[in-house]
């Protein structure tokens, strides 16, 4: 009955739109994130080969190694940590010298060992189904199942196996659509049972094991830390009657961590608070990749083990809190301080609520009672994500280009058309020359140094030839668009640009726009089922002139939340891009860039971006507007 009671269809729905968020993410990270590199195939297949060839010597220098500490008098003592860990990492790397590396197919995996968004989404859900076993406070039904005396225990032993049923079946869910997303992206099905050494990142690990058996031991772990982190939470929502409080305190406290996680350098006096901080728990897979061992009882442990007999004693040890707090809670008791001090802030706010217009009440009815701010800030943290992460990191040469774009560009360009004529004429002699030497060469006229030099100065400056093929071909460009549509164009970078709004753009704006029109559609629906909820709807829907009134209030707060919503979404996404790839010229025409030499209206650069604002505006109220609509009429018809 349990079961039954808490997989109810919204809870589903709520897994299934997961499950698609997911999806995207990883896909976001795994193809258009990650911090790419352009240009890096042939040197990530360099070092790769360079990682599989040495990989067998490296391991035998390690035992090697250790058998030499051992003999030394500073490690000679057999009953010393050192020893004794000397000891077990020679026994350790000497069962990886007889495995055999080989250069297959690895991306997949690799993908999957990156990705760690789907361990916080699987903690959330798990979080949302612990919040629905405490709905009995809600509906007044605590008093029934505390009257159980012999119940309440088996009750709750039932609602923690009930937590460990579904979040095992959702975080396999989770896991396993990353996984058949990442093989369908990259292939390797067939390398599966090769070595999982044969991923560097993995060069460290000591387990003999193949990938496939690394991906189940990976999926075991990640579900540990998820235990670990919603238990505690759990137990927190026992002890303490009010769970709001619990889930601010606990969104706090995560917010800081991550803060300190991110701002603390391994070298502060302060790193302590970056290896013990709760951002580990959602890179628990990493202790695959290293070789850490520590001493536990005069014992030398690997820190792998001591890390996951850790979390399930603290898991087990957080249940069984979590069952006798719930055994020995009374339903009812006297208010304390904070809930007395709570409910006054409440009476004095809603005393001036009530001399608010009727326009404001319903845009607080949609952020505050119908929860909208939550869809709001599901928005906005997608666009600070998907804004801040998958930067494209440029190589040597373009950096230069850029740079002398940004000196030298721009409306007038005759610096570097100077420069790429001088670069040219420079090629020519130096052409000439090497010609003319080769002559003087064959005919005995000049000896072989100087013949050489001749040919050296040529590759010289050839090379330089080489550096100005993208600066003139954009002169090319600018010269030709000059020509046929009389634009004064700029002479600029496109790099920046495409990663804002031309192709290397398409994958960022489709997942924002979709985001954000998923948050409307669910303010609309929630702006029209909270009178349904409690009732409401039947005394608007009965009134003459109420009906129409209130629809239209609701409509004009809806399409205000929405063009907030959308334009506070696109701002944070632009804003965080142009900061970063620092792009200049908005006043130059849009057709500079030679990916938009197609467009055949004439704007500039900016204003070809507030026109994307505008568009996506009118697409965000559009989809308010229908679904606003349509759930109205949905609704009116249940009626």
């Amino acid at each position: 009955m349990e079961l039954k009671r808490l997989l109810n269809i919204k809870y589903i729905i709520i897994v299934c739109a997961a499950l698609v968020l997911n999806i995207i993410l990883f896909m976001f990270q795994a193809t258009a994130g990650g911090n790419k590199i352009n240009e890096d195939s042939k040197r990530d297949l360099r070092i790769r080969t360079e990682y599989i060839e040495n990989y067998k010597s490296n391991i035998q220098n390690i035992v090697d190694r250790a058998e030499k500490l051992k003999k030394q008098r500073l490690f000679s003592n057999p009953e010393s940590f050192s020893y004794k860990n000397i000891i077990k990492t020679g026994k350790d790397y000497e069962k990886l010298i007889n495995i055999n590396l080989s250069a297959d197919n690895s991306k997949a995996v690799r993908a999957i060992s990156k990705y760690s968004m789907f361990i916080g989404i699987s903690a959330i859900l798990t979080l949302l189904l612990m919040n629905n076993l405490f709905k009995e406070r809600d509906n007044n039904m605590w008093q029934l199942t505390y009257m159980s005396k012999n119940g309440r225990a088996y009750l709750g032993l039932v609602r923690i196996a009930d937590i460990f049923i579904v979040s095992l079946i959702q975080h396999f869910l989770l896991y396993i659509t990353v996984a058949f997303t990442s093989f369908i992206l990259f292939g390797g099905l067939g390398d599966l049972y090769n070595p999982i050494q044969n991923i560097s990142e993995f060069g460290q690990c000591t387990l003999v094991i193949n990938k496939a058996e690394y991906l189940i031991a990976d999926f075991l772990l990640t579900y540990l830390s998820v235990v670990v982190a919603t238990s505690i939470i759990y137990m927190l929502m026992n002890v303490f009657r009010n769970r709001k409080n619990v889930f601010i305190g606990t969104g706090v406290f995560v917010i800081i961590e991550y803060f300190i996680y991110i701002n603390t350098e391994s070298q502060s006096i302060y790193r302590l608070l970056k290896y013990i901080n709760i951002c580990n728990l959602f890179r628990i897979n990493t202790i695959y990749m290293e070789y850490i061992n520590v001493n536990v009882f005069s014992h030398v442990v690997s820190l792998r083990y001591v890390l996951i007999t850790a979390v399930i004693i603290l898991s087990v040890m957080m249940f069984m809190i979590s069952v006798l707090v719930y055994v020995k809670r009374y339903p009812n008791t006297e208010k304390g301080i904070m809930a007395k001090i709570s409910d006054k802030i409440n009476e004095e706010y809603q005393k001036i609520f009530n001399n608010y217009n009727n326009l404001f009440k319903e845009i607080h009815k949609t952020l505050l009672t119908s929860k909208g701010i939550w869809l709001i800030a599901a928005a906005i943290f997608a666009a600070v994500y998907f804004s801040t992460t998958g930067y494209v990191t440029f190589n040597d040469l373009q950096i230069q280009n850029d740079k002398l774009y940004k000196e030298h560009g721009g409306k007038d360009y005759t610096y570097i058309k100077n420069y790429v004529d001088s670069v040219l004429e420079k090629t020519d002699n130096a052409n000439k020359e090497r010609i003319e030497a080769q002559k003087k060469y064959d005919n005995g006229e000049i000896d072989f140094e100087e013949y050489f030099a001749a040919v050296s100065n040529y590759n010289s400056v050839s090379n330089s030839s080489v550096e100005i093929a993208e600066p003139m071909e954009k002169l090319s460009y600018l010269a030709k668009l000059k020509k046929e549509t009389g634009i004064d164009g700029y002479i600029m970078s496109d790099r920046g640009y495409e990663q804002i709004f031309g192709k290397q753009s398409t994958v960022r704006e489709i997942i924002l726009l979709m985001s954000t029109q998923f948050a409307v559609m669910l303010i609309a629906f929630a702006s029209v089922y909270i009178e349904k909820k409690s009732s409401m709807d039947k005394l608007i829907n009965s009134s003459s002139g109420g009906f129409k009134y209130v629809n239209k209030k609701k409509l004009i707060s809806g399409e205000l939340i929405t063009l907030l919503l959308t334009l506070a979404v696109n701002i944070i996404e632009y804003t965080n891009l142009i900061r970063y790839y620092k792009v200049t010229y908005f006043q130059a025409p849009v057709q500079s860039l030679t990916f938009m030499g197609d467009v055949k209206i004439n704007v500039s650069v900016i204003g070809w971006l507030l026109l994307l604002i505008v568009f996506k505006l009118i697409i965000s109220t559009v989809t308010f507007s229908v679904t606003f609509i349509i759930t109205r009429m949905v609704s009116k018809w249940q009626h």
